[in-house]
């Protein structure tokens, strides 16, 4: 499954489209320390955390992640959003939470 596809069937919230919604998702990694996430998510992976610093960019840049999808409706600081667009990175947002998500990406790709 697309990213593109995965927005609309669970009703996603786009904030930064960046140059991956097209790309396919391979797997699904839950997880909000940093650290373990740079050394768990893995490309095309699509990330779910409720980690909204700055630092999740990075991290996804870095692991080369298809998507970042932040649960629980939590607030994402301006300047993470603006970044995002910046460095063209997929960053989405779900009033779901994380074991939900993960089962419904789980089920979908």
């Amino acid at each position: 499954m697309k990213v593109k596809e995965l927005i609309e069937v669970l009703g996603l919230e786009v904030l930064s489209a960046g140059e991956t919604s097209d790309v396919s998702i391979g797997g699904c990694f839950a997880g909000d320390l940093l650290s373990l996430a740079m050394s768990g998510v893995t490309a095309s992976d699509a990330w779910v955390t409720v980690q909204t610093n700055l630092n999740i960019l990075g991290i996804a840049a870095l692991t080369e992640a298809s998507c970042v999808i932040v649960a629980n409706s939590m607030n994402v600081p301006e300047n993470v959003v603006e970044k995002a667009k910046e460095e063209s990175i997929c960053l989405l947002r779900s009033d779901k939470g994380v074991y939900e998500l993960c089962c419904l990406i789980g089920n979908n790709i």
